[in-house]
C-alpha cells in the first residue's frame, strides 16, 4: 500500500533537474572510468598488436597510446615501471 507521502516524495525527485554538483560528479566519474579503461586495454592490446601484425592496425594503436611510451621513454620513475611492468605481462 502506497501512501501519498510516498508518491508525493517520489515525483518531486523525479522531476527536479540534476545540481552543478551531480553534473560535476558524472564528469569525474566517467573522466576516471575512461582513464582506467584507457590504461587497462594498453597490455591486451600490444598482445593482439604482437599477434597480428597489421600495419594499420599497429599505427593506430601506436597513435593512440603514444601519451603512455612518452612516459615510458622519459622514464618518469613510478609511472613507467608500473607500465612496462604491466604491458609486460602481455608480451
Amino acid at each position: 500500500m502506497v501512501s501519498s507521502i510516498d508518491t508525493h516524495v517520489a515525483t518531486e525527485t523525479d522531476s527536479s533537474k540534476p545540481t552543478v554538483v551531480q553534473k560535476m560528479g558524472v564528469c569525474l566519474l566517467c573522466f576516471t572510468s575512461f582513464l582506467l579503461l584507457y590504461l587497462i586495454m594498453a597490455g591486451p592490446l600490444v598482445w593482439v598488436e604482437d599477434k597480428m601484425k597489421f600495419s594499420p592496425f599497429t599505427r593506430s594503436v601506436e597513435t593512440v597510446y603514444a601519451p603512455l611510451v612518452l612516459v615510458v621513454k622519459s622514464d618518469m620513475k613510478p609511472a613507467s615501471s608500473m607500465i612496462k611492468a604491466y604491458v609486460g605481462l602481455f608480451k
